[in-house]
């Protein structure tokens, strides 16, 4: 998993969750930029955000208020894409389904 969140936010939720994977951490949406996956929150959206409490801006230790759609890639041991998912609108999310039978493909291959 890769986050924009600083990572001490990430290993709080990680220990919370019980997670036994590795989160990175993606420094000013560098990673999201590289796939074109980064975006800027309009002002409109900051202000929701930071009425619930939530400033980007120190969660992620980046004023920019940058963001990374939410995506999901299956890459297998030689470094091909075999699967990209990947949708604006973070409330639709890729049904795990999908990337468990990109996953048995690589390792049926």
């Amino acid at each position: 998993m890769i986050s924009p969140e600083l990572p001490e936010r990430t290993a709080d939720m990680a220990a919370k969750q019980k997670l036994t994977f590795p989160i990175l951490w993606d420094r000013n949406c560098e990673i999201a930029e590289a796939f074109g996956l980064a975006f800027s929150l309009p002002d409109d959206l900051k202000a929701v955000y930071l009425g619930f409490g939530n400033d980007l801006a120190i969660r992620n230790g980046d004023p920019s208020w940058r963001l990374p759609i939410p995506s999901r890639f299956v890459i297998d041991r030689g470094g091909v894409v075999r699967l990209v998912q990947a949708d604006p609108d973070y409330t639709h999310r890729p049904e795990p389904e999908s990337t468990l039978e990109a996953l048995r493909e690589i390792v049926a291959g």
